[in-house]
């Protein structure tokens, strides 16, 4: 059996704890489902994808992906990730959407070292695994990874990382991340971070100052509950608690030039979806999606990279 090292097994705790609220919290799962099953994510026609071979390289225990392959007609999926722990758990999730139980089978490894033959698959995906690898030389031998078990004229996509962060990548999240580290209090904060009990404390905080702006009555309950939900708790958790995130590192031109080091094609940035938020960012979301404003990359720079190639 491999051994991991102390970061990947705290990736992979933190994250099999985070996913677990796909499970609680239907709407999280949705989101997530309805842009894995988007052809807008991939840039590929709709009958790409019938009757394929798909990996899944890092897939921990969220269940979406291996729902959206069924929906769009893949004939089977290996789900790969460190450990066991995240088998029993991406099972349930799949069982509870119906998922017929052959159609995934379920494998440890990492996405450095894939067990399995050259040209295995027709589709290889790795979803938000690169940015929290150790290195960026992990993460480049990691896209070599995914190019050697795709069959030739299959594809490869991958969420790589952050191209030309904004503000929010380079200040405000690299400072709470700093927080996280140094402040015990703070981290406290975030690892028992409640929903409901941060919606109370919010709501009696604003009538009790009534009293000085009777504005804050406006506030009304409902509206101020739908800032804050189980999403948003995971939205902080999985900024904040992760041990690494490289991602500013991982550019649009780094990830083309892996991709092309290691053999791929047709190298491209998919347009991508719009994400649907349920809590505070559903304000947040126009803007991250409207790359074109000045705003949007001031703030949020030229967005999250997800890049889609073919084996040549």
């Amino acid at each position: 059996m491999k051994n991991y090292s102390t970061i990947e097994k705290k990736t992979k705790e933190i994250y099999i704890e985070q996913h677990k609220n796909y499970l609680k919290d239907s709407s999280i799962f949705k989101r997530h489902l309805e842009s894995a099953q988007d052809l807008d994510t991939y840039d590929m026609p709709a009958e790409f994808f019938k009757g394929k071979s798909v990996l899944d390289a890092g897939c921990g225990n969220s269940g979406y992906f291996q729902v959206a392959m069924y929906n769009l007609g893949v004939k089977h999926v290996t789900c790969l990730d460190i450990g066991e722990d995240w088998k029993p758990e991406l099972a349930k999730i799949l069982n509870q959407h119906n998922i017929p139980v052959d159609f995934c089978n379920y494998v440890s490894g990492s996405t450095t070292d894939l067990p399995f033959a050259n040209e295995s698959f027709d589709f290889v995906a790795s979803n938000g695994v690169l940015m929290h690898l150790e290195t960026v030389e992990m993460a480049e031998l990691a896209i070599n990874e995914l190019s050697r078990v795709t069959r030739k004229g299959g594809v490869v996509y991958s969420h790589i990382g952050i191209d030309k962060p904004g503000i929010v990548d380079r200040y405000i999240v690299k400072a709470l991340r700093l927080a996280y580290i140094e402040d015990e209090e703070f981290k406290q904060f975030v690892d028992t971070l409640d929903p409901e009990g941060l919606k109370s404390e919010i709501l009696e905080i604003y009538k009790s100052c009534a009293a000085y702006d009777p504005r804050l009555l406006d506030l009304q309950d409902e509206f101020v509950s739908s800032l804050f939900t189980l999403d948003t708790t995971t939205f902080w958790q999985n900024m904040l608690q992760v041990p690494i995130q490289q991602g500013p590192l991982l550019s649009e031109d780094w990830g083309m030039s892996a991709m092309s080091n290691s053999g791929l094609i047709n190298i491209r940035r998919p347009k991508g979806t719009y994400w649907i938020r349920n809590d505070f960012r559903r304000f947040l979301a126009p803007i991250h999606y409207s790359a074109f404003s000045p705003i949007a990359k001031l703030f949020y720079g030229n967005g999250h990279v997800k890049l889609i190639a073919e084996k040549a």
